[in-house]
């Protein structure tokens, strides 16, 4: 691979992972949006799409040094480009699991929160039941 094109495949994986990087970061915002607590989805969306960029642009810089045994320079580009494209997809898919997980969590601790405090507003009377032989409520003597 001659400089132009080891520089134009970097550039255009470098594109690539900052669009997807992106695309995660807006729709990761949306998809764990909670108005109980606004900060921790955003956050969360942050640290899951760094973690994201990160590893695919690590592993591109590896694909970048791989001596394809392909001839012709816009052949090896593009079938290094193709490497790129696919391990954005893994990566983009795990992501979305990590999202999903965490957005999951969150939904539990949410319904466990609102249980609790359904079952503080609403405590449970003891119940009294009647004697059968006398058609009254037990005494406690």
């Amino acid at each position: 691979m001659d400089t132009d094109s080891y520089i134009a495949f970097l550039v255009v994986s470098a594109l690539l992972v900052v669009i997807d990087a992106v695309i995660i970061t807006i729709s990761g915002r949306k998809y764990l949006s909670d108005d109980d607590h606004p900060g921790a989805s955003l956050a969360a969306s942050w640290l899951t799409t760094t973690l994201f960029t990160l590893i695919v642009l690590g592993l591109v810089a590896l694909i970048s040094t791989l001596d394809l045994p392909i001839e012709g320079v816009l052949q090896k580009t593009v079938t290094k480009l193709g490497i790129v494209l696919l391990l954005l997809a893994v990566a983009h898919a795990i992501t979305m699991s990590v999202l999903t997980r965490y957005r999951g969590e969150e939904r539990q601790e949410h319904l466990v929160d609102e249980l609790a405090e359904e079952r503080r507003g609403h405590a449970k009377k003891p119940s009294v039941t009647r004697s059968i032989e006398r058609d009254e409520p037990y005494s406690a003597m």
